[in-house]
């Protein structure tokens, strides 16, 4: 059933993710077991995500009033899975080892409920019916990059709109730089995250070719980074004519895909606020900072951050559009012709 968001609804981030029975023991002592907390994994197993394994955007906002360094979240109005309200919690983070010898690493999300859930939320690219080996396991995953726990990235060579109307590519901006946007006129750059990661599963960019969303050039966006779309049956949806929809749910194997190979470079813009900004000409979202965020940062890069907002941990900035669910983006899409 797709839930309807009132206009000023909040939700942190979509973390995407795959039900941990899609991710079992292929090879080792807990062979055909599903992915777990730390009491129930052994190091030196293997692990393979089912071919058919389905994932899902689950919305988290951070539990306010939290006491501790753990992030503690609540399941939004808007997530795909579990019922809203539902506490969850970051169980463990889990290395493991590519047949090639590279790493990469997953959080797991756990659901605090009588029968507890677990979901996998991949920190670089999982291939299906690939053999992943458990190398490490820790039980407080405090140092998680910026760019690990939010989508909201543009790609290399993305041209950004500036406060005196010129285009400029994003890994070229600075902090400080003045960039126009839709609701609150020139704003400053205030913090400036990038990360490099190969090109493969959730982690490959969405391309929007030149003219498919009246975009001067191509668009490089990850796949959970929103692009706004108007239109008046967005308003009788959800309540608000301009609703952020995710790249992955624009995506129509023609004019807008993803291109999976190689490596892609990511570019985070923070500013005082979450933004709607311009790329290409075409309106689209700034990274959303949170305490969520904050707490996952590594202690001099956390403490950067609390000195450009040392409200961050009093209040919570909310966004400036509502963010549109897959299956109600999908259904706007098609009625519009875009899908």
């Amino acid at each position: 059933m797709s839930h309807h968001l009132p206009a000023d609804f909040v939700a942190n981030h979509a973390f995407a993710v795959y039900p941990a029975d899609q991710f079992r023991v292929t090879n080792g002592v807990n062979h055909g077991d599903p992915v777990g907390g730390l009491d129930t994994i052994c190091l030196g197993d293997g692990y393979a995500l089912r071919r058919t394994a389905q994932i899902f955007a689950m919305d988290l906002s951070e539990v306010e009033g939290k006491t501790g360094t753990r992030p503690l979240f609540s399941v939004s109005p808007g997530s795909q899975i579990e019922v809203p309200g539902t506490r969850t919690h970051i169980a463990a983070r889990l290395t493991f080892m590519t047949q090639i010898g590279a790493s990469v690493d997953v959080l797991i999300i756990a659901c605090d409920a009588p029968i507890a859930r677990h979901y996998v939320y991949p920190l670089g690219p999982i291939e299906p019916g690939v053999e992943y080996t458990l190398i490490e396991a820790f039980d407080a995953p405090r140092e998680i990059p910026l760019a690990d726990l939010t989508g909201m990235s543009f790609g290399r060579g993305t041209r950004i709109t500036m406060s005196d109307g010129s285009q400029r590519p994003v890994e070229q901006l600075q902090v400080g730089d003045r960039v126009l946007t839709r609701d609150n006129g020139m704003q400053p750059i205030r913090w400036i995250g990038t990360r490099t990661v190969q090109g493969a599963g959730d982690f490959a960019p969405v391309v929007i070719s030149h003219g498919a969303m009246g975009n001067a050039e191509n668009i490089t966006v990850s796949q959970q980074h929103r692009m706004l779309v108007s239109d008046w049956r967005a308003e009788v949806m959800v309540g608000s004519r301009d609703v952020l929809i995710r790249a992955a749910d624009l995506v129509n194997d023609d004019t807008i895909f993803i291109r999976k190979g190689g490596f892609v470079e990511y570019t985070q813009l923070v500013f005082d606020q979450h933004q709607i900004l311009y790329a290409e000409g075409v309106p689209t979202e700034s990274l959303h900072m949170s305490q969520q965020i904050l707490n996952g940062l590594p202690e001099d890069v956390a403490n950067e951050v609390l000195d450009l907002f040392p409200d961050l941990g009093i209040t919570e900035p909310k966004f400036s559009r509502v963010p549109l669910e897959s299956k109600d983006a999908a259904n706007l899409l098609k009625q519009t012709g875009r899908l």
